[in-house]
């Protein structure tokens, strides 16, 4: 998973009062290929809903989770995840991972928890 230039700056914001903007949707995609800091968005975004759950009970650490079913999962060759402030499947990312394609028959879930850690 990289953390995006667009989330550093907006960690810098927010810290300084300048933004409100913060991720409250996963986003998920079939695009392949690496995933960067400097990326804006996912390949090729396919679906997108709100977190489940965030968990910032840990000191430093926030945890966020989304549960897709397997009906929403059907027919997905899932190749790509990100986190992102707006809903829908446009908008830039805060991160995003790329990984070899999980292929969804209609039988399988989907659940991705991402933790982000300040140091």
């Amino acid at each position: 998973m990289v953390v995006t230039n667009l989330a550093r700056n907006k960690i810098a914001l927010f810290l300084g009062g300048s933004t409100t903007d913060y991720p409250g949707y996963f986003v998920i995609g079939s695009g392949s290929g690496a995933s960067s800091a400097t990326d804006t968005s996912l390949v090729y975004a396919v679906d997108g809903q709100a977190f489940t759950s965030a968990n910032g009970s840990t000191s430093q650490k926030i945890t966020w989770q989304g549960d897709w079913s397997n009906n929403e999962m059907s027919g997905i060759q899932l190749r790509e995840f990100g986190i992102k402030v707006e809903a829908g499947t446009t908008g830039s990312v805060w991160s995003k991972a790329s990984f070899p394609a999980l292929t969804f028959d209609g039988t399988n879930e989907l659940r991705i928890e991402e933790t982000i850690e300040i140091y």
